[in-house]
């Protein structure tokens, strides 16, 4: 089994700045004019990053941009629910220049939305996180920044109900919790976040550390029984199952309020949060104080090899709208990013070009001696296989909430389901799915 360690330095609703939308409705067009006869490009980006927009980062990003590129001006546009706008945006050919290229488009979809960038194997030389945004051996999009997903901690609320070390298996992460909310009543053990809704695709997030395996989507695609006991998926929502069953997490996950956790978990009120490591800084950042006590762990699981893994993969990835008509400036934008800005470090994450160090983020897991995984590309021509069977079965992994909040429902007692019962129908909608795939 080839096994990585890899270093690096580091959702339809309304778009967080209307300013963006009026000025290309309003006059947009005579203001690219006039760049165009100054000899200056103006492009547009799109992306998610909002908390950019408010706290003036993006302007000092271009402003540094510019100092190297000042023939290119970059109009920053930020949405609020990305994934869904984006993909209302994409029925017509106004998606920006450069963009995040959406997580849910179909790989074989690529080249009807987006420029090649170039020979996957070629760009593999330099890069990490390349799997997800290629399709027959062209790469379509290069990650803005590389997560790890594992647990956001407070190992303070740990320390304060005497353990000292981080739990390795969910049996003993499952006793740490109770031992928090015995010695701590005030404490939430784990905040789910039920009502944000996307951050619970983390929990599906984390079966490649879980696992230890590089090659697990792909052979869970192939897989038709996978929910079953002692298998990566199980115990990534057994776990999920039993917090909410023990009354270890927010006491009305309905009305969960995911800016407020973030607050609480850097205060101590909360002790874990399943999310990317991405999270650290923004939590660290509201109490500088208190910045120590954020560390991140993997998700406590043992591989059968005796090592703990903690898998990681491409952020959002970067790609060029296939109608643009500023294509070289759009890339030169994206290059900058990538290879010379401190995105990724300024993000929690490693960088997507190989060869650089942890991230202060990850600094605990390295003392830990977590090994960094990241996935095996699919074989060709199955490129597509698992977001086709995923899709097939409406089951969402890593993609849509309802089906963990579902686990939750059930675990607190909002549904009469048992957890085996789920795990049962989960199994006969994929095994059905991958019939259904493999006849069409």
């Amino acid at each position: 089994m080839k096994r990585n360690s890899v270093f690096g330095k580091a959702g339809l609703a309304s778009l967080a700045i209307a300013s963006v939308l009026g000025l290309a409705a309003c006059g947009g067009e005579s203001t690219k004019e006039t760049d165009a006869a100054d000899g200056v490009e103006t492009i547009t980006f799109i992306n998610h990053k909002t908390d950019w927009e408010t706290n003036g980062k993006w302007d000092e990003y271009i402003t540094e941009f510019n100092e190297e590129h000042p023939d290119i001006k970059v109009e920053i546009e930020t949405i609020t629910d990305y994934a869904g706008q984006m993909k209302t945006r994409m029925n017509t050919e106004e998606y920006g220049d450069l963009l995040m290229l959406p997580a849910d488009i179909a790989p074989q979809d690529f080249e009807l939305f987006f420029e090649p960038l170039g020979d996957k194997e070629e760009l593999g030389e330099t890069y990490m996180g390349l799997n997800d945004r290629s399709f027959e051996g062209v790469q379509y999009g290069i990650p803005s920044q590389m997560n790890a997903t594992g647990m956001v901690v407070n190992m303070q609320v740990f320390k304060d109900a005497g353990i000292n070390e981080f739990p390795k298996t969910p049996e003993d992460f499952i006793a740490a919790l109770e031992t928090i909310k015995e010695k701590t009543p005030d404490v939430t053990p784990l905040y789910t976040n039920y009502a944000a809704g996307w951050t619970l695709s983390n929990w599906d997030f984390t079966r490649t550390g879980v696992s230890g395996d590089p090659d697990v989507t792909t052979k869970l695609a192939q897989d038709s029984a996978p929910f079953e006991k002692g298998d990566t998926m199980y115990t990534i929502y057994d776990t999920l199952y039993q917090v909410a069953n023990k009354g270890l997490i927010e006491a009305d996950p309905t009305t969960s309020d995911w800016e407020q956790s973030k607050v609480d978990l850097a205060n101590g009120k909360v002790g874990v949060m399943v999310l990317g490591s991405w999270a650290v800084p923004q939590i660290q950042d509201i109490v500088p104080e208190n910045a120590e006590n954020i560390t991140f762990q993997t998700f406590p699981t043992i591989a059968e090899d005796g090592e703990q893994y903690m898998g990681i993969g491409g952020d959002y990835n970067l790609a060029i709208n296939v109608n643009s008509e500023h294509k070289e400036a759009a890339r030169t934008l994206l290059d900058w990013l990538v290879n010379e800005s401190d995105y990724a470090v300024d993000n929690g994450g490693l960088s997507a070009v190989i060869g650089g160090e942890y991230p202060a983020a990850l600094q605990s897991s390295q003392d830990a001696g977590v090994i960094l995984l990241e996935e095996n590309p699919a074989p060709q021509g199955k490129e597509s296989l698992f977001p086709d069977v995923n899709n097939m079965s409406e089951l969402g992994v890593g993609s849509t909430d309802l089906e963990k909040q579902r686990i939750i429902d059930a675990g607190i007692g909002n549904s009469n389901e048992t957890f085996e019962d789920i795990m049962k129908e989960f199994n006969t909608r994929w095994a059905d799915a991958i019939e259904t795939v493999g006849n069409n």
